[in-house]
């Protein structure tokens, strides 16, 4: 019985989502924010085909697949009202979760939750362009406030800042969504294996956007120092593009700074009492 109901909704969730899934696919190709889904696929496959090997069925009564069919066919029908692709799209990965609970006489379905659902996190969110555009106003309003607190001479028109011998604009790749999405695609996957109490993860899952969002404006008020000693010519040519690497490392790196302190603390996850 359950094995035919997971095939209908195979077959009724391929119509369905037909659309959502080549919008999505279509996303990773031309959208430069999330070019990288096709690697977070990859690496869902994976986890999913490894836990599948390697873990025990769930066996047992259930009813996990009623709950995430719900949820995706409500979700599902909110997508329609509003046009949204986002929930049209998120709903492909709870039917996947509910079909494997169906199965779940077969498979590990309580140890394919992250798997099936981490694509989510490659999923365009909707409202990206107005996102984008209040972070680039916030990071140039912030960031000349910084420098004029230090005695620069510097001002913001918009996204656009002026200084003495130089004038820079705050574009899109500035805001520091894409460091942001990367970020959070690279860290919620560690911060969810970790061995540790659910409200360190929390905590953990906090930090992220802080973090991502400070590591950004450091990389700006740098970039306005270099021009503003060096010129406009030294500062674009030479620190932006290796700014951008060597503050999105920044980030990456405090970011395992602080999840090694929050779940180890000052101690070795190797070490044994003597």
């Amino acid at each position: 019985m359950k094995i035919a109901l997971a095939l209908i909704l195979v077959v009724v969730g391929g119509v369905a989502y037909f659309q959502p899934l080549r919008w999505l696919i279509e996303s990773w190709i031309v959208n430069p924010y999330y070019q990288h889904g096709f690697v977070v696929a990859l690496a869902a496959i994976a986890m999913t085909v490894y836990r599948i090997i390697k873990s025990k069925a769930t066996g047992g009564k259930d009813h996990h697949w009623i709950y995430f069919l719900v949820a995706s066919i409500i979700l599902y029908l909110i997508g329609i009202m509003t046009g949204l692709n986002y929930l049209k799209t998120v709903p492909i990965f709870f039917t996947l979760l509910s079909i494997a609970y169906l199965l779940s006489n077969h498979i590990p379905a309580h140890r394919l939750r992250f798997p099936l659902l981490f694509p989510i996190l490659a999923i365009p969110i909707p409202f990206l362009p107005e996102l984008t555009a209040f972070l680039q106003f916030a990071m140039a309003g912030i960031s000349t406030g910084i420098m004029q607190n230090f005695g620069y001479e510097i001002y913001a028109e918009g996204a656009t800042i002026h200084l003495p011998n130089a004038t820079f604009l705050i574009a899109e790749p500035s805001s520091g969504i894409q460091s942001l999405i990367a970020l959070l695609t690279l860290m919620i996957p560690v911060v969810y294996f970790s061995k540790t109490t659910p409200l360190k993860k929390t905590f953990l899952y906090l930090l992220i956007v802080p973090v991502a969002m400070l590591g950004n404006l450091l990389r700006i008020v740098t970039l306005f120092l270099v021009g503003y000693h060096y010129g406009e010519a030294t500062a674009a040519d030479f620190w932006h593009d290796r700014g951008n690497i060597l503050f999105f490392g920044s980030s990456i790196t405090s970011l395992l700074i602080l999840w090694y302190l929050i779940v180890y603390g000052f101690k070795s996850p190797i070490s044994k009492p003597v």
